[in-house]
């Protein structure tokens, strides 16, 4: 057991990036902010090319030489880690929770482990169902659980590479749908034939009916024969473009670009047309816009979008909880 600090270390270790902030505990304001690159998979594979010494040792010496950005006269007592420092590629790894989980975190797994004299590390761990898992987002959905109708009957959605739908009933998450949305539409756009007929730009209204026709085509679930229109349209067009010269050729390929994202995303959303669970959305930008805009050709009801500073807390408030199963 700890006391409640005043001021304790947030810590997001992901796959790609690494953050740290020091937190006020009782107001959750960032009192300072460290970030790099060195997310765990660059660092397990720099250990991997220099084992001399343990992972643990490896991680938890990158850690506490970080720290120093933010709190460099140790002052701090704790540190919350959560994300993939406790996968195995990370600090240390720890087994998943069970669904169901509640809304405060009670029951999620976490480790108090000593980085050095006087200062704590809680290694928060993941979930998973018999089907599926996850890793980071459950401290999220943990402190966004402070802005659903938790004791309702919904589903959380939160977009991303691997986008996590999360069902919740009576206060408690109990199921767990992961779709590779994200993660696909990079494949395609950068690896597949089709990237020869797509170009990427920043999101306007213009490319707005693209997107939709895209979503329209993903919930007839049709995905093989949509995605090669994309090449098909961009052939077509080429001797159109050839003749009409007020016309930009790239205007075809960036609808193309914005088909794909409709057509991943109504697939992926698809299963909700027909829902009457009360549905949350966590994401801003472009992503929040696009599912935003999906989510009304789906379906024709209220929708919670959750604002931004909203998103930016939920991982603090999240953390704090489970801080507190410690106190």
């Amino acid at each position: 057991m700890i006391s409640l600090p005043k001021q304790f270390i947030s810590c997001d270790w992901g796959t790609s990036n690494f953050r740290l902030r020091l937190i006020d505990t009782n107001t959750l304001d960032v009192v300072k902010e460290h970030k790099t690159s060195k997310g765990v998979k660059a660092l397990y594979q720099e250990y991997e090319s220099n084992a001399n010494t343990s992972q643990y040792k490896y991680f938890s010496d990158y850690l506490t030489d970080q720290l120093n950005e933010i709190d460099e006269a140790g002052n701090s007592k704790v540190v919350v880690a959560s994300g993939m420092a406790s996968s195995s590629i990370g600090l240390q790894e720890l087994g998943y929770a069970q669904m169901p989980i509640d809304a405060y975190g009670s029951n999620l797994f976490s480790k108090l482990l000593t980085l050095k004299k006087d200062l704590s590390l809680l290694l928060v761990s993941g979930v998973k169902t018999n089907t599926d898992v996850m890793r980071g987002e459950e401290v999220q959905a943990v402190g966004l659980a402070d802005f659903l109708p938790i004791t309702k009957e919904g589903v959380l959605l939160l977009p991303g590479t691997h986008s996590k739908h999360i069902q919740y009933k009576n206060g408690i998450y109990h199921g767990l749908q992961t779709f590779m949305t994200g993660e696909l539409f990079d494949l395609i756009a950068k690896e597949s034939i089709l990237n020869i007929s797509m170009i990427k730009a920043p999101f306007s209204e213009e490319y707005k009916p693209a997107f939709v026709e895209g979503v329209k085509k993903g919930m007839e679930g049709n995905l093989s024969s949509s995605l090669f229109s994309i090449r098909a349209k961009d052939l077509m067009h080429n001797n159109y473009f050839m003749r009409n010269k007020n016309i930009k050729p790239e205007t075809v390929k960036i609808e193309n670009y914005y088909f794909l994202s409709g057509l991943m995303i109504g697939e992926e959303l698809t299963y909700l047309k027909n829902s009457t669970q009360h549905i949350s959305v966590a994401a801003n930008g472009v992503l929040g816009e696009l599912y935003r805009i999906a989510l009304a050709e789906v379906m024709n009801r209220d929708i919670n979008y959750l604002e931004e500073d909203v998103l930016e807390k939920a991982l603090l408030i999240g953390q704090r909880k489970v801080l507190n199963t410690y106190v």
